[in-house]
């Protein structure tokens, strides 16, 4: 009996000893297809991150140019770029592994550096530290002194071609840049203060940014030995990089920018237009390193339009039957009594040849300032046209609901209101276009760096006018060039229209000159506006100079340069 346990309890054990031993097979089997899965899934699907951080250990990357290119129309790059030049030290590397590295180049390393910047003292170096290099800008004869120079540890030149940001105002400066200057006023010293802030997200600036965000910068490689040697340089450049296209015509933008730079004043504005697409061909002024006068001084709601706003209030007027084309308006002998127009009568057509603010006040009455307020309005004269985060918009100074006979006099004169040239490009924009309004646009196409398309910004229209209403303004406006105040613009052979502004402030001895109109041009329409910022006025507070002899005569050049082009 106790040999049969024995027996059977052996047994027993042998089952318990097979189970435990097929377990930990199993086991064993287990783990090894998990490290096999492991192994394969590093080496087939997780390798690119890892490759990328071991040859990070032994490749270093200076990066340059810019996040994305900006081109003009016809492709031509609009940034401005200058090559700079740098010496790089790795204080580590250099320190550790030069003991037996040629004693000449060392000294003539060491020698050159300091010759050029007696601060740039590798003798100084410390083989210590976080990590960062040291990186030194130099100039191009002392680049080409060390470039040679091969067998230094923890040390290489490069030569790279940055983006120079000369002349903040600039339009494609402005549009890459994320940040500005915003100023406010301290609460304690009651100072302004000034600091550097990131632009909105809504703004034109960022939407730029986040299309091509996830764009690469050109880069310089090194290769890097494990004992500090560099390797040859190479470029790397990105290959899916998405890049913005303006519609600005660098031709036509350089053009308009001698011309300004010719005149005697100092602050000059030009924005022009193709008017159909609404595409801007040309946004310039005299001093880009001055706050942009087409966008508006910052918190001024712009500037006060003056007589071109009348071309408002007599397309308002038309448009709702308020006045008839033919209607004959006396002189008001109590209104603008500066007026030499005594006893005399107008059409509305008349007035605003003769740009009497006597007869526009009057028709002011009779179309209402709300009425004024809608048709300027919809023609995106109370908002932000381009949406710079420093464009500035449009602004009615009285109530709107309730105004004063005084005030719908000084709102039908362009005295009481306050528009950027930006906005003011719509006045003749409009007209020329049938009573349609193009809202103006600066960005054409999102492109590859092939320059193929891949996204196309479509361009956005609002009716405003009957048609009959613009060609009766059309008219108008052309009799203004043909033998009114804006005479200084008119070309012979040419349909040129537009209308002439000079504004008095209150505040200061100063004036702004405008002329907004429009043209054709080989069957093209063109829109434009000039802005003459600061014009000098006598001591009877009189302007030495109108709009008509100030901006038309800009215009009217312009106009000669485009004809020349072609």
């Amino acid at each position: 009996m106790s040999s049969r346990n024995n027996i059977f309890g052996y047994s027993n054990q042998n089952n318990e000893i097979r189970k435990r031993t097929w377990l930990v097979m199993v086991l064993f089997m287990l783990l090894f297809c998990f490290l096999i899965y492991r192994v394969s899934s590093y080496m087939y699907f997780n390798s690119k991150p890892l490759k990328t951080m071991a040859d990070a250990q032994y490749t270093i990357d200076e990066k340059y140019g810019a996040l994305y290119k900006v081109f003009d129309c016809n492709g031509e790059d609009l940034l401005t770029y200058k090559e700079k030049y740098y010496a790089i030290i790795d204080p580590v590397d250099y320190t550790r592994f030069n003991e037996y590295t040629s004693k000449y180049d060392l000294e003539t390393l060491t020698i050159t550096l300091r010759n050029y910047n007696k601060t740039y003292d590798l003798e100084k170096i410390k083989g210590t530290g976080n990590g960062e290099k040291l990186r030194y800008e130099i100039d191009k004869v002392t680049y080409e002194k060390l470039k040679d120079i091969k067998k230094v540890k923890g040390f290489y030149t490069y030569c790279s071609t940055d983006v120079v940001k000369d002349g903040y105002w600039k339009t494609e400066n402005i549009l890459t840049s994320t940040t500005y200057n915003k100023v406010s006023l301290n609460p304690v010293s009651k100072k302004e203060v000034s600091n550097t802030v990131s632009k909105s997200a809504d703004s034109l600036e960022m939407q730029i940014y986040n299309k091509t965000k996830n764009n690469e910068y050109t880069k310089t490689r090194f290769a890097k030995g494990i004992n500090g040697e560099m390797g040859a340089a190479i470029t790397v450049t990105p290959k899916n990089n998405i890049n913005v296209r303006l519609t600005i015509d660098k031709q036509i933008q350089d053009k308009v920018e001698d011309i300004l730079h010719d005149e005697k004043y100092n602050k000059i504005g030009v924005v022009l237009m193709e008017s159909n697409s609404g595409k801007i061909r040309a946004m310039a002024q005299k001093d880009d390193n001055a706050y942009n006068v087409n966008l508006g001084y910052p918190s001024t709601n712009g500037a006060l339009p003056g007589s071109i706003f009348k071309v408002i209030v007599d397309e308002a007027g038309i448009d709702m039957n308020k006045i008839d084309n033919s209607e004959q308006f006396a002189i008001n002998p109590k209104l603008f009594t500066q007026e030499n127009f005594k006893g005399n009568t107008f059409t509305v057509a008349e007035a605003l040849v003769k740009s009497s603010n006597n007869i526009f006040a009057q028709i002011g009455w009779k179309v209402g300032v709300q009425n004024i307020y809608n048709y300027a309005r919809k023609q995106g004269m109370l908002s932000k046209v381009l949406n710079f985060q420093q464009e500035d918009t449009g602004n009615f100074q009285e109530d709107i609901l309730n105004p004063t006979y005084a005030q719908t006099s000084q709102t039908a004169i362009g005295q009481n209101v306050t528009i950027t040239p930006l906005e003011a490009l719509s006045i003749p924009n409009t007209i020329i276009n049938n009573g349609v309004y193009v809202k103006p646009s600066i960005i054409d196409a999102y492109v590859n760096d092939k320059k193929e398309v891949l996204e196309k910004i479509k361009p956005k229209t609002t009716t405003v006018l009957k048609k009959e209403t613009a060609e009766t303004v059309k008219l108008h406006m052309i009799d203004v060039v043909n033998r009114g105040t804006g005479d200084a613009a008119y070309i012979k052979g040419m349909d040129i229209g537009g209308k002439t502004g000079t504004t008095t402030y209150e505040k200061g001895n100063k004036s702004d000159g405008w002329f907004v109109g429009f043209f054709t041009l080989n069957e093209k329409n063109y829109s434009m506006v000039v802005y003459v910022n600061d014009i000098k006025m006598n001591r009877l507070g009189i302007a030495d100079e109108e709009g008509g002899g100030t901006a038309a005569p800009i215009f009217k050049k312009v106009i000669y340069a485009l004809k020349n082009m072609q």
